[in-house]
């Protein structure tokens, strides 16, 4: 009886856990042609069992931590892709203007990354190639990561847009 009681009680708390879990939606808006804006830089999300060499920066490593899950662990091609109207506000990392800035499209997944810009704060989202907010679909996707790892990376990330490509450690 005892048992029994303590099971539903619980059930009921970890039911009440799980739906108070609130996935947060993007911030950034979904960029309509995207698909036309140039390419800056191409990179890559490295597979699951990558080793990385020991002096690998930080970022990297949490970006190969946090992202390792792409493409079912395989890892997946990195486009980087600018706003024509801001590829000079690009090449020296801000300050941005309003709007769409960067979008990091993984090719294989189909994940598009946005990072826009609303009074010179960058802000994060997630979609698919046909617009529609994934950012609820993974911790790694929602705004609220995206942020924190940005401001963390300061010094890689400038006002809101990364400097290093995951590639670099093996050039």
């Amino acid at each position: 009886m005892y048992f029994a009681k303590a099971c539903k009680s619980i059930a009921l708390l970890l039911s009440f856990i799980f739906h108070s879990v609130s996935y947060a939606d993007s911030v950034a808006s979904y960029p309509e042609g995207w698909e036309d804006w140039p390419v800056v830089k191409e990179s890559l999300t490295l597979p699951a069992d990558t080793v990385l060499p020991p002096d690998t920066s930080l970022f990297i490593q949490e970006a190969v931590r946090s992202y390792s899950w792409i493409n079912d662990g395989q890892g997946s091609p990195l486009t980087i892709r600018v706003n024509p109207e801001k590829l000079e506000q690009y090449k020296t990392h801000g300050p941005y203007t309003d709007g769409p800035t960067v979008v990091a499209v993984s090719e294989v997944q189909g994940i598009i990354w946005v990072t826009e810009h609303f009074s010179g704060l960058p802000m994060y989202g997630s979609y698919n190639r046909q617009g529609e907010d994934i950012a609820s679909t993974h911790p790694t996707l929602e705004p609220e990561f995206c942020a924190r790892c940005h401001d963390t990376y300061k010094d890689i990330c400038i006002n809101g847009t990364c400097t290093e490509p995951v590639l670099s450690p093996y050039e």
